[in-house]
């Protein structure tokens, strides 16, 4: 499948792996390719995404706030961990990569398969960017949707995708 993806949708699945790794998951979850997808949006779906808004910047802030709240309802500092991770064993060491493979959560999965049937459902040959935020739609994760839900709803990210695609 992975043979059909354009050069940008690759990259996606390329950033969201690194955006997991670099948010230390232990697995590529739909928001990651979501942080994909904002990454590697080329122009007009950037903009769109930008109105709509949705920037990488802004998707970071929220998903990084996320983790923290979690943390800090069972009583863990984010910050604090970190200040003394890194004053036992040297500034950015929170932060080295891992070489070690990072596997797909199911429901990432599930999003690339989604992805192929937009292309498929539009008769596209290609899975593109905007198939994989269709995807991404289309299968609803919970953290994704909340993070769509701070700006709008499911259904009018999908409007804004669709819109663009049109000529």
């Amino acid at each position: 499948m992975f043979e059909r993806f354009t050069k940008q949708a690759r990259a996606v699945v390329i950033s969201a792996r690194i955006h997991a790794r670099a948010l230390h998951s232990e697995r590529i979850e739909p928001v990651h390719l979501f942080l994909g997808a904002l990454e590697n949006a080329d122009e007009p779906l950037s903009s769109a995404l930008a109105e709509a808004g949705f920037t990488l910047h802004n998707a970071l802030e929220d998903v990084r706030s996320r983790d923290a709240q979690a943390l800090r309802s069972i009583g863990i500092d984010l910050r604090e961990v970190i200040d003394t991770v890194e004053t036992a064993v040297g500034f950015g060491a929170v932060d080295r990569p891992d070489d070690s493979h990072l596997p797909f959560a199911r429901s990432a999965k599930e999003v690339l398969k989604l992805s192929l049937k937009e292309a498929v459902e539009q008769r596209d040959r290609e899975i593109s960017v905007e198939h994989v935020l269709l995807g991404l739609v289309r299968g609803a994760d919970p953290w994704f949707t909340e993070l769509v839900q701070r700006h709008c709803t499911l259904g009018e990210l999908r409007s804004t995708v669709l819109l663009v695609r049109t000529p």
